[in-house]
């Protein structure tokens, strides 16, 4: 899995969409597929390898049965605010997938919850740096 520094990545292409030097709906539209099937890929390991890692090296960082079970009643009742919000929250953001696949949650609603944070996610960092990028003075 590789970790791309995505807030970075973001701020960047928003600040070049707002110079003019990266058109902006390609460039917003890039970040939102590449955060939303970054996600989506971190959802399927987190399906296929997650639960079965958890019980059988969980002891060993702290997680418990009862504490797995805690947090899979968790994840079952506040999911969708944790993966559209969690966008906003590091280390949140990186690990939301896999715990969401890990913990069952239903990859139909993972992918409608992920890919309104990953729109609301992109408008918000991209638009604060196309804002500040029209704010700023052009040095000569």
């Amino acid at each position: 899995m590789v970790f791309a520094p995505g807030e970075s990545m973001v701020v960047a292409a928003g600040f070049l969409a707002g110079r003019g030097v990266l058109p902006v709906w390609p460039s917003a539209t890039a970040a939102i597929i590449a955060t939303t099937l970054g996600s989506y890929l971190a959802w399927w390991l987190g399906d296929r390898y997650g639960h079965p890692l958890v019980i059988r090296y969980g002891r060993y960082i702290g997680i418990t049965a009862p504490r797995w079970e805690k947090a899979h009643q968790f994840f079952n009742r506040f999911g969708p605010v944790v993966v559209a919000g969690g966008r906003f929250i590091v280390p949140l953001r990186q690990l939301q997938g896999y715990v969401a696949g890990s913990a069952e949650m239903r990859f139909r609603s993972f992918a409608l919850w992920s890919s309104l944070g990953a729109i609301m996610w992109v408008i918000c960092w991209g638009g604060i740096a196309f804002w500040l990028a029209d704010q700023m003075p052009i040095g000569h």
